[in-house]
């Protein structure tokens, strides 16, 4: 049984709180919810709401429905959606000049899809990303609801109507804190590529190497950092998804196989853009 299988917030007025309860009374699915409902001590307002709405729900289900769930489960619970999305879910992390949307602009978008990896570079390709996107019923970032969402939002000016599951939070209440990096090395999740100390401040001195010099070495060391960014949050979300599915008594999923990134990364000039830092970082 997967964790969809056992929720119950996408019902409004079903808290976290509730559906454990539900979880202990022995309500593991909803089918048995319903055909035990009679016997379950709860409040008669949330019996009521589920005996009129699990129906809709398995319903949804049986036609495979998913987008029922995606558009009423509270955000911190959309990775309960993973299994049943896996062809419609983009991982997505960006980078930028800065931090300030109106006065800094993108420069990379990294895309993975579970199988392919997709790069949009500013002023090559990046328009291409506002018809990409629509494909995904589902986009994974990490902080995105904060910083990548609202930047891309801003620098397009458009919305982009899609639920998203930020694994900062998600990995948060699982106990995991800090940044993308630390948590990666917590959980063992090895780059393989020497290329320690790269951050987004590296990022930003590729950027500007690259728009000084063309040298395409920069931008295939950016776009390497971005991309192990974007394909390590599959790798995050099946951790977070595994543990919470040990917690609640569900079936796990399988561990993948991340794919080979082709854009080959400069460690000598990642040391002589931090060595020199002072004069691309203006």
């Amino acid at each position: 049984m997967t964790l969809l299988e056992k929720t119950y917030q996408h019902i409004k007025g079903i808290t976290e709180k509730r559906e454990q309860q539900l979880w202990k009374l022995g309500a593991l699915d909803w089918k048995t919810a319903l055909e035990c409902m009679d016997g379950y001590r709860i409040a008669k307002v949330a019996k009521e709401k589920l005996i009129k709405e699990l129906p809709k729900t398995i319903k949804h289900f049986n036609k495979r429905e998913y987008n029922y769930f995606s558009s009423h489960l509270p955000s911190k619970e959309m990775y309960r959606l993973y299994p049943y999305m896996t062809k419609k879910v983009l991982f997505l992390d960006i980078e930028t000049t800065g931090v300030k949307q109106s006065e800094d602009h993108l420069t990379v978008i990294g895309c993975y899809d579970g199988e392919e990896i997709k790069v949009f570079v500013h002023g090559e390709n990046e328009k291409d990303f506002l018809e990409y996107i629509k494909r995904f019923s589902l986009v994974v970032t990490f902080n995105g609801s904060c910083f990548d969402m609202p930047f891309l939002e801003y620098y397009f000016e458009t919305k982009f109507d899609i639920p998203q599951i930020d694994l900062r939070f998600v990995l948060k209440d699982l106990g995991y804190t800090g940044g993308l990096k630390k948590i990666e090395l917590e959980v063992g999740i090895n780059r393989g590529d020497d290329m320690d100390g790269v951050n987004g401040y590296t990022a930003v001195l590729l950027w500007r190497y690259y728009e000084e010099s063309h040298d395409k070495a920069a931008l295939d060391t950016l776009i390497h950092y971005n991309l192990h960014d974007a394909i390590n949050l599959e790798s995050l979300l099946i951790l977070s998804y595994n543990e919470y599915a040990k917690k609640y008594s569900a079936d796990l999923i399988e561990k993948r196989v991340p794919p080979t990134i082709t854009y080959e990364p400069n460690k000598e000039l990642v040391k002589y853009l931090h060595k020199n830092r002072y004069k691309y970082f203006r």
